[in-house]
Formats: structure tokens, sequence, C-alpha cells
């Protein structure tokens, strides 16, 4: 593994609290809340789709067996 400051290297994003973060407007903290918001329901609507696969193969492999 490279170190870090080494060409390749990539930068690890770190994680701030926007309530405690200065010099954010709150217009800033509100789009960075909104952000946050929408990529928690595309991880929960990926992981829905995922479950109804799997129960609609289930499904199907009951109603095939009848």
């Amino acid at each position: 593994m490279a170190a870090p400051g080494e060409p390749g290297e990539a930068a690890v994003a770190r994680r701030i609290d926007p309530a405690r973060e200065p010099g954010l407007s709150p217009e800033q903290r509100r789009l960075m809340a909104q952000v946050e918001y929408a990529q928690r329901q595309r991880v929960l609507q990926r992981r829905l789709r995922s479950r109804n696969v799997l129960l609609a193969l289930g499904i199907g492999a009951v109603t095939f067996g009848i």
C-alpha cells in the first residue's frame, strides 16, 4: 500500500458535522441535509428492490412447484 502523499494515493473524505462546522451558511447546511436524505432514500430503494426480487423468485418457485 502506498503511503499518504505518494502519487496514486487517494485522499480520504473527512466526515464533518454540519452543525459544528464553522463558516457554513444555513443554506449550505440545508443543502447538505437534503443531499444526505436523498442518499439515504436511494440506499433504501436499492435494498427494497433486492428484497422484492427475492420475494418474487420465492413466490415463483412455490407456484412452479405446485
